[in-house]
């Protein structure tokens, strides 16, 4: 159950999540697809009311709840911000030269990524934009009183045995 604790005098409510889908959630977002935080589950729901009509109305009664937050939108800024980052920490003249250029050229990361044969660079990508995803996340939700703290993981096949 999600608590509320004081730090530095100002309430702070502890929401139980998996960081990993709010930033999968994060990644995912555009201009016409809403997520929303369960502020009591950690539960991450999608709603796109320009496809499905009917989530218009959901959404309206969501953003007037007290149990359920907006995530923000994934802004150019950051994840350009990001892949700067990520491109000034590599060591490797040759992907630190395709990176650039991808930068330059305002190509998707992942399609420069994938013209290398090399799988331990896109995974050190990967893992580098999600952590700095994680932080920023963490850090929003902190600003309006809310601690994102980690679920333990989930044995999926121990969930299912009773169904």
């Amino acid at each position: 159950m999600p608590g509320i604790i004081k730090e530095g005098g100002v309430p702070v409510r502890q929401v139980p999540v998996f960081i990993a889908w709010i930033v999968n959630a994060f990644e995912n977002s555009s201009q016409y697809s809403e997520y929303y935080l369960d502020l009591r589950t950690g539960d991450v729901k999608f709603y796109c009311p320009m496809d499905f009509p009917e989530h218009k109305e959901k959404v309206e009664r969501l953003d007037k709840s007290e149990n359920y937050m907006k995530l923000p939108k994934l802004e150019k800024e950051l994840a350009h911000r990001v892949k700067r980052e990520f491109i000034d920490l590599t060591d490797d003249p040759g992907l630190k030269d395709l990176l650039e250029k991808a930068l330059t050229a305002d190509i998707k990361f992942r399609m420069a990524l994938m013209e290398l044969e090399n799988e331990c660079a896109r995974l050190k990508w990967y893992q580098f934009q999600n952590e700095r995803y994680a932080e920023y996340l963490r850090d929003w939700f902190k600003e309006k009183g809310i601690e994102l703290v980690e679920k333990p993981p989930i044995n999926v096949l121990e969930c299912n045995k009773g169904r």
